[in-house]
């Protein structure tokens, strides 16, 4: 049988209003072990239900810039990195120069590079044998100071490019959706919300899996938060084929939603290394971010996906659950909107309709919870 775990991520709260409803629906029914991965700050209530149940506790103390800690986390990924990134049909030369074999002040030309590790130059840009120009075929270049250099798309052109420190990423503009590195200070480039931080802590999350070898003693990972009621049992995860990756079939704004994920062993690493792509595919990951051009943290989910080339492995299932608030609790994001039936926020009410939707399908459909989900699911 296997053995699933339970992810509590960035923070918990509304357990006085949520912890029955998670252990009842969630653990119970998926017969999990609970992990907390969160942030606590000076004051934070150790005896909470969900804190006091997790099996396993990856904690970190939050800062008031999350930009402390992406530093350490681009400190621990930077850990031996390559010293050039290897970015193909990508020109870093285009234009600059028009006579070949000639170099200028700030760029060289090779005749012959035995060791691209021995370079210093910022960029080192090479011409295949395929490249269409005899004039610049089977040509290496080296760029000392890129710079404001514009990075453009050619085929049969590779361009050896050092990595970029990551504030780069936070100079990516976004217009509408709100951006994607919330909860950094920054003078210049800002970001609204706390979509960073939920970064970061997939980023810490993923870490603290592989330090402590969890995930080759796990089968299924569930991904979710501490304030959600549910109006129906979690499914099953046998109804999901373990190779894909399960999102509620809600709130995706222009992405997949971060709230709440069903993975593998197979693809939790392609879920969650967002961060470590930003640090390891520093230049690849902001050409192609830059020219989008807005941007928001489910957007950027399924952009990662995407990259890793685990997108066409996305399913959707019934999205049973909502996110709630007590009277005087915490909120990154949305307030929500006052129950007078209920004595609480409900945090979305796209998301109430939308579980309130399956609970009154299964009640009509007379079936049993497991018929229900794999008439549901099996639709996938």
């Amino acid at each position: 049988m296997s053995k699933t775990l339970v992810i509590i991520l960035s923070e918990t709260r509304a357990s006085e209003l949520t912890f029955d409803s998670f252990k009842k629906n969630v653990l119970d029914e998926l017969n999990a072990d609970l992990c907390l991965c969160i942030g606590v700050k000076p004051g934070y209530d150790y005896n909470n239900p969900f804190y006091q149940t997790a099996k396993y506790k990856f904690v970190y103390d939050e800062p008031d810039d999350f930009g402390d800690a992406f530093e350490y986390a681009y400190n621990t990924i930077s850990q031996n990195k390559p010293k050039y990134e290897c970015l193909c049909n990508v020109n870093a030369l285009y234009g600059k120069i028009q006579v070949p074999q000639q170099s200028t002040e700030n760029i060289t030309y090779y005749e012959n590079i035995q060791n691209i590790n021995e370079l210093n130059d910022d960029e080192v840009i090479i011409y295949t044998k395929n490249f269409p120009d005899n004039l610049f075929k089977n040509q290496a270049y080296g760029i000392k100071n890129s710079e404001n250099n514009e990075l453009v798309i050619q085929e049969n052109v590779i361009t050896y490019k050092k990595p970029l420190y990551w504030r780069e990423f936070l100079k990516i503009k976004y217009k509408i959706l709100g951006g994607f590195l919330g909860g950094i200070k920054d003078t210049h480039n800002q970001h609204k919300g706390s979509a960073g931080i939920l970064i970061f802590f997939r980023w810490f999350l993923l870490k603290n899996l592989i330090d402590n070898d969890l995930i080759n003693k796990y089968d299924r990972f569930v991904i979710t938060r501490s304030d959600y009621i549910y109006q129906l049992p979690h499914p099953k995860v046998e109804h999901m084929n373990e190779n894909c990756i399960w999102i509620p079939d809600c709130e995706h704004y222009f992405g997949y939603t971060d709230r709440h994920v069903v993975l593998s062993k197979n693809n939790i690493e392609s879920y969650l290394n967002i961060l470590n792509n930003f640090v390891l595919r520093s230049n690849e990951f902001f050409l192609k971010m830059n020219y989008i051009n807005d941007w928001n943290i489910e957007k950027l989910i399924g952009f990662n996906l995407e990259q890793n080339n685990v997108l066409h492995l996305v399913k959707e299932f019934p999205y049973v659950m909502y996110a709630v608030r007590n009277i005087n609790g915490s909120t990154q994001g949305s307030g929500g909107t006052y129950s007078n039936e209920f004595g609480y926020y409900i945090k979305y009410p796209s998301e109430y309709d939308k579980s309130s939707y399956y609970k009154n399908e299964f009640e009509k459909s007379k079936l049993t919870i497991n018929e229900f989900y794999k008439n549901n699911i099996s639709k996938q």
